[in-house]
């Protein structure tokens, strides 16, 4: 039945393939009324900037965004996984959207669709995936499309979402309410995201962060005061925009 898919959404080839409501995310920090859906935006831009200072103060976003995850409570246990991308440029490895560096990223370097695989030793449970996205700062390497999967294996993932990267400048979160209500969890130990087109029809992508948080039994720290100490701009002192 035709009313309960969402749409047509492209491939890497601009064939079309449709995707139910639900598993559909139109992704735009600029949009004040919205139905989460199970996404939520952290660190999201309060305000437009000029072009001269744009790419470091969206930038400071990163920063922002990596405090206040910290100070939810959450245990990160991103580097618990193994990480492989189907490409990388040299100097550009996928550890880099890892690291804590808002300059460095990974970038892909060959054909469409890009893919990462996230691979743990045994079953996770998830509370919350993260994904570090800037159309002002990357341009047309940055991901219009984003297929997530998740399972057990590669064998057996299945659609989870589809992302559609409208305009994001800052830190995206997923957050499970959608996935199961009773204790808002991802439960796999296998994810793959696969990006089949860019902005601007751009070839390769760049990915600038990625964070996979677990729950804690120890109650959240209140770091709200933190990032209010640091004055504007020094949180990137000693970077340079690659």
């Amino acid at each position: 039945m035709l009313d309960r898919w969402q749409g047509l959404v492209p491939d890497a080839e601009g064939r079309s393939f449709p995707v139910k409501p639900n598993q559909y995310l139109v992704l735009d920090d600029k949009q004040e009324d919205f139905d989460s859906n199970g996404v939520t935006y952290i660190g999201r831009p309060s305000e437009e900037y000029d072009d001269e200072v744009a790419t470091e103060a969206y930038l400071e976003r990163y920063t922002q965004g990596l405090e206040l995850m910290s100070s939810q409570g959450h245990i990160d246990i991103t580097n618990l996984a193994y990480w492989k991308a189907s490409s990388q440029k040299d100097g550009n490895p996928v550890s880099q959207a890892l690291d804590d560096n808002p300059t460095t990223f990974w970038q892909s370097d060959g054909l469409q669709p890009h893919k990462i695989e996230i691979s743990f030793s045994k079953r996770v449970d998830i509370v919350q995936f993260a994904l570090f996205l800037s159309l002002v700062v990357d341009e047309s390497y940055t991901p219009q499309i984003i297929k997530i999967y998740a399972g057990h294996s590669a064998s057996d993932a299945t659609l989870y979402k589809t992302l559609e990267v409208r305009n994001v400048n800052c830190w995206v979160a997923l957050t499970f309410e959608d996935n199961r209500p009773e204790d808002n969890l991802l439960k796999c130990q296998y994810i793959r995201m696969i990006i089949p087109v860019n902005h601007e029809n751009g070839k390769d992508t760049h990915l600038r962060g990625a964070r996979i948080y677990a729950l804690s039994l120890k109650p959240p720290v209140d770091n709200s005061g933190v990032l209010d100490s640091f004055p504007m701009g020094t949180l990137l002192s000693g970077f340079s925009v690659r």
